[in-house]
């Protein structure tokens, strides 16, 4: 694992990390839209999250609103698997930490329940997807809200959120101005 401390430089990296599920090369259009950033930042503020994890940094438009949005004390953590990040997000006022690896793998190695938010736009795969959402319930404190993004335009996303409504999560999908879905999910 590297933290982004261990990465002086910023941007794209030299050499694209792939696994079996991931293996795009990056594009812009991975940005989550701008009323989905905005969002993510409002909800962390009406909610008083104080610890929240992004899965899927990518170049890091949403962990800002993210970061902007914690109190006094909040804490950041950001996972991705690459190094794509344009900002440098210590530079936003909260405790920061951009870990950089393959999701699941991180998780397995932190302490359980001890996010208040969870933000997941990673690997939509679903060889993948379900197998991280395990670990996401793992991570997400009792009453926590989980969103994923993607969920109303590519079909794994969109059969996780039926999965788990089956297993008795409430779940919220909203369409975002590019049509592509934000879902909120919370274990009542």
């Amino acid at each position: 694992m590297q933290t982004q401390s261990d990465k002086p430089k910023k941007g794209r990296p030299k050499k694209i990390v792939t696994t079996q599920t991931f293996n795009e090369v990056a594009r812009h259009d991975w940005n989550s839209e701008i009323d989905v950033c905005e969002f993510i930042g409002s909800l962390i503020k009406m909610t008083g999250a104080a610890n929240v994890l992004e899965i899927g940094v990518f170049e890091g438009e949403t962990s800002i609103k993210m970061i902007n949005a914690l109190p006094y004390g909040g804490k950041y953590t950001g996972i991705d698997i690459n190094n794509y990040l344009k900002y440098d997000l210590n530079s936003f006022g909260a405790e920061v930490e951009f870990i950089e690896g393959e999701s699941i793998k991180v998780m397995q190695s932190m302490k359980p329940k001890q996010f208040d938010f969870i933000f997941v736009d990673g690997d939509h795969s679903w060889a993948n997807i379900l197998p991280e959402f395990k670990e996401v319930e793992r991570m997400i404190k009792p009453g926590g809200i989980i969103a994923y993004h993607d969920t109303i335009h590519l079909p794994d996303p969109k059969k996780l959120m039926q999965y788990a409504a089956y297993y008795k999560y409430n779940v919220i999908t909203l369409n975002t101005s590019g049509g592509r879905g934000l879902s909120l999910i919370q274990k009542p």
